[in-house]
């Protein structure tokens, strides 16, 4: 098989550790109903992890403003933190962090070469995730959410057209 560029997919064996160690067939029904209470009570200790993961994309941003790695490098710490974001917010009921996330990580895996105004796009993201949390704006933000995830991939489009050229 090849993808659209005509490089060959990987295949990655199954690792079946996990199944091993938890064995097979249905579940419990009362395991995952305590199971989704502890997510339930465990929403409100979002901030906390939400905190650190955006300290370390501050970080990252710093460190990529001062040009202090190699290109794939900074991109990747920038990465690895919004990644993290995407998937926990979900978990903890933020969906728009969780959308503006994904965004961002389809910007960073999308990038080739990070410039200043990449480097910019980040930090605004980072400005307005950090804002979100401290506010906790769970859910979806409606109209507003749906404007920031607008805007979001306004300047991200507005990046790509602008280095097409």
């Amino acid at each position: 098989m090849a993808d659209e560029k005509n490089k060959p997919l990987k295949v990655h064996k199954a690792d079946f550790s996990l199944q091993r160690r938890v064995g097979r067939g249905p579940i419990d029904q009362r395991t995952l109903e305590h199971a989704q209470d502890l997510i339930e009570e465990a929403a409100e200790d979002f901030e906390p992890l939400a905190m650190v993961l955006l300290d370390k994309l501050k970080v990252s941003i710093e460190a990529a403003q001062k040009n202090e790695g190699s290109n794939d490098q900074l991109i990747a710490n920038m990465t690895s933190p919004v990644m993290e974001l995407k998937a926990n917010a979900k978990m903890f009921k933020y969906d728009l962090v969780s959308s503006l996330a994904n965004i961002m990580l389809g910007f960073l895996e999308t990038i080739n070469k990070l410039d200043k105004d990449a480097v910019s796009i980040v930090a605004a993201h980072h400005q307005t995730l950090n804002l979100m949390i401290i506010k906790k704006m769970k859910g979806d933000g409606g109209e507003h959410g749906h404007l920031l995830q607008t805007e979001l991939r306004d300047a991200v489009h507005r990046y790509f057209s602008k280095t097409s050229r």
